[in-house]
């Protein structure tokens, strides 16, 4: 018995030890995270002597307009407008590579959806009496150029491509059959 009683003596002055040891340690962890928040937090709670740069103003859009040559509307359209060439137009303009379905919709009216997400309504493209007064110079132009931080250039596109989406776009103002 004798040597169980110092086998358990023993045992139970290792766990003393081992807990005595691990003890300080427990929570130090929290404090040194919270040490360090509360750094953070005061360094970001102090005033700081370097100076700040002032808070940037969103730019205004709204009143951006076309910048369009002056000649724009005596630009011929060199790309008849044949089913081929409205057909490549459509898909540009439904496809992400022309991507004017993201504002104008499907039907050229506005993509209502979207609506919240733009700096201000687009132009209706459906708009029978207001489209035929447009040159197909101006509409090409306008693709071309788009309105800085309203409506984005289309550049990128070949100027067959935007031409293509003239004939396309066109094809959106027609009368609508009386019901």
């Amino acid at each position: 018995m004798h040597k169980s009683t110092q086998l358990l003596g023993l045992v139970s002055v290792l766990a003393l030890v081992s807990l005595a040891l691990t003890l300080p340690s427990f929570g130090q962890g929290d404090q040194l995270e919270s040490g360090q928040k509360n750094q953070s937090t005061n360094k970001a709670a102090a005033p700081s002597s370097a100076p700040q740069p002032a808070p940037q103003a969103s730019p205004d859009f709204s009143k951006n307009t076309w910048d369009l040559p002056a000649d724009a509307d005596k630009t011929k359209n060199p790309v008849e407008a044949t089913e081929e060439s409205i057909a490549k137009g459509k898909e540009l303009f439904m496809t992400r590579k022309g991507n004017c379905i993201f504002c104008h919709g499907e039907t050229g009216s506005g993509n209502k959806e979207n609506l919240p997400k733009l700096r201000r309504v687009p132009a209706d493209l459906s708009d029978s009496k207001r489209m035929p007064k447009l040159s197909d110079g101006e509409i090409f132009w306008k693709i071309t150029k788009g309105i800085p931080g309203i409506m984005p250039s289309r550049e990128m596109l070949t100027e067959e491509e935007r031409w293509q989406l003239v004939n396309f776009v066109r094809t959106l103002a027609k009368e609508k059959p009386k019901a």
